[in-house]
């Protein structure tokens, strides 16, 4: 589904009155930017843009930044493709390949590194809502975090939950580094609301709980949350739709706080974007369809300035 063709003309309109998150919370609005435009010079700024990844890449879904190489990020693609995860540098080269052992790509959707035993482990959110009926739980897969160069994880551990009141379709998750995990809804045909995996992970399935409402159902297609992420130093989580990008301090987003700051991606020219990873240094990555299904992902590198208050 091409995202130019879901109302790309009133996202902006929509997101500033809903996904911005902040008529929501009861806070005001956000402060709105356009990526690149003389207003969003305090806050980001494009970095690198339309970066080919490579050409198994056509689906990308989720991404997360490598937690000992900055100049790498792993990626993975949509609903029914092998259950890879794909090591990409900075330049869009591939950087390795990794088959995740034990693991079923039914419509994986998002992906975060984050805390487990023993070091760092790769967290795929196993959430979406192709292939899957409405009361069938959704899959979180997690498997320790090897280097690049290896060609098989170790063999990943498996859990599963239901959303409150049914199922739902879901594309965000960010796991803090306490290891607590979230998820967001997509909005799809319910409001976008924040859900917390309980834990420690139990193979299930177990009820999410819901911490908040972030907006009501959108309008539009274009609208729906597709991504999200956390820094490293678990201060800021970054949230996407297909054309927008909102910035919260985490406090505020477990709360009832608005985003510090939304950006009108439209000006980046993503075909459809999927996957947004923050660092915290305020490197922001996004990740997009090619806008074909035989056509290869692209990413784009933001450079945002976090305030340290």
């Amino acid at each position: 589904m091409n995202v130019r063709q879901m109302g790309m003309r009133s996202m902006r309109a929509r997101w500033a009155a809903a996904l911005a998150f902040a008529a929501v919370a009861g806070c005001g609005d956000a402060r709105q930017a356009s990526a690149g435009g003389d207003d969003a010079g305090e806050w980001c700024r494009i970095a690198r843009r339309d970066v080919g990844m490579p050409g198994d890449v056509t689906e990308t879904s989720g991404a997360a930044f490598d937690p000992v190489d900055p100049e790498v990020f792993w990626t993975h693609n949509d609903s029914g493709n092998d259950p890879v995860l794909y090591a990409i540098g900075s330049d869009g080269r591939a950087r390795g390949t990794l088959q995740v052992e034990g693991a079923k790509n039914q419509d994986w959707e998002d992906l975060a590194v984050g805390p487990c035993q023993g070091g760092q482990c790769a967290y795929i959110a196993d959430i979406g809502g192709a292939r899957r009926r409405k009361n069938d739980p959704v899959a979180l897969y997690r498997v320790a975090l090897p280097s690049v160069d290896q060609a098989a994880t170790a063999r990943a551990d498996r859990f599963e939950a239901r959303f409150p009141g049914g199922g739902q379709d879901a594309e965000a998750l960010f796991v803090l580094p306490d290891g607590s995990i979230y998820v967001i809804g997509k909005g799809q045909k319910e409001p976008i609301e924040l859900y917390r995996w309980p834990t420690p992970l139990q193979p299930g399935p177990v009820d999410l709980v819901r911490v908040r409402e972030l907006a009501p159902e959108p309008e539009q297609p274009g609208d729906r949350v597709t991504g999200a992420g956390a820094s490293r130093d678990g201060r800021w989580v970054a949230v996407r739709s297909y054309g927008r990008l909102a910035l919260y301090r985490t406090a505020e987003l477990l709360g009832a706080g608005r985003p510090e700051f939304a950006m009108d991606l439209t000006p980046v020219g993503e075909p459809q974007g999927e996957a947004v990873a923050i660092e915290s240094d305020g490197t922001v990555l996004l990740t997009s369809e090619g806008g074909q299904r035989t056509v290869p992902g692209r990413a784009t590198f933001l450079q945002c300035t976090l305030p340290r208050s």
